[in-house]
């Protein structure tokens, strides 16, 4: 090595704080996403999956119900469907992570076989953990489940490893079966109110239909969906409409048409609410896709 050239100084500063960030879907009901983030931090948000994560290299830092964590290199992070949370740097170094996401029906179903008499899913109450082993079996899972790698892992095994990963997680960490965890579950009137918002994304709604749809006053509906949801209306709404975004652009929708589809004015205001909330615009999310996503566009 001794003709390597070193890197010039001034040349590769500007990549020290490059974001990067990568999506995949693997499966129905189960995306990949990595990332190694130097300054972008997340803000408050949840995912209608269960995620979880392998930190690689730096720590992450993330408050949720109103408590600090930080997930270093080698510890595993859990979060349940709906829970609000934000991220961020918790070193010098940023963090370099893989998350893996599990829609509520799919863990259920794997997860069935473990408590018979369960009338819910788990629900993971530590959100930050030290397990080498699983940590190790969820980067190998994770690898088993990218498209964009040639992969000679049967489908046989990878399913295996998939119930074999998910019957760790929910023995080892979540609390003890039966799982009676209903996410979703909200108050009447927080959920004809979340029903209603899905069903008109692309509108631009009042909190005066809300309010009318509840029966409640403006400022009690306010504070009963905070209460419910950990975020008020108009970010809740928001993300949906970011989550809807993403999805049609693994689906191979045009940036344009997701922004009309998901009720942003133009792509401009598509693109400054996907990169707050993601760290990358909707051009380096469909630019960073697996290739297999790409051919199916």
């Amino acid at each position: 090595m001794a003709n390597a050239v070193r890197p010039n100084p001034a040349r590769s500063a500007p990549d020290h704080h490059r974001e990067i960030a990568r999506h995949w879907r693997a499966a129905d009901g189960i995306d990949l996403f990595e990332a190694d983030y130097k300054r972008f931090s997340f803000p408050k948000h949840s995912h209608d999956y269960y995620a979880f994560g392998t930190i690689l290299n730096g720590a992450e830092q993330f408050m949720t119900g109103g408590t600090n964590y930080v997930a270093r290199r080698g510890q595993l992070l859990m979060m349940n469907p709906m829970q609000v949370h934000d991220g961020g740097p918790a070193s010098d170094d940023g963090y370099q992570y893989q998350i893996m996401f599990i829609a509520p029906e799919i863990f259920g179903d794997l997860v069935a076989e473990l408590s018979p008499n369960s009338t819910g899913l788990p629900f993971f109450g530590n959100h930050v953990v030290d397990d080498p082993e699983l940590h190790l079996q969820l980067q190998s899972l994770h690898r088993m489940f990218r498209p964009d790698l040639d992969q000679t892992t049967t489908l046989l095994e990878r399913d295996s490893q998939l119930l074999y990963s998910a019957a760790r997680l929910a023995l080892r960490h979540a609390d003890a079966p039966p799982f009676s965890y209903q996410p979703g579950s909200e108050d009447k009137r927080v959920r004809a109110v979340i029903d209603y918002m899905a069903d008109h994304l692309d509108a631009n709604i009042s909190l005066d239909e809300l309010a009318s749809l509840t029966g409640l006053s403006r400022f009690h509906l306010l504070r009963v969906f905070r209460h419910a949801t950990g975020l008020p209306p108009h970010t809740y709404f928001n993300h949906m409409r970011l989550r809807r975004a993403k999805r049609m652009l693994f689906d191979g929708f045009g940036i344009a048409d997701v922004a009309a589809a998901t009720g942003y004015a133009d792509q401009s205001h598509l693109n400054r609410h996907f990169k707050t909330m993601w760290g990358v615009s909707p051009g380096a999310f469909i630019a960073g896709l697996a290739p297999a996503a790409k051919k199916s566009r």
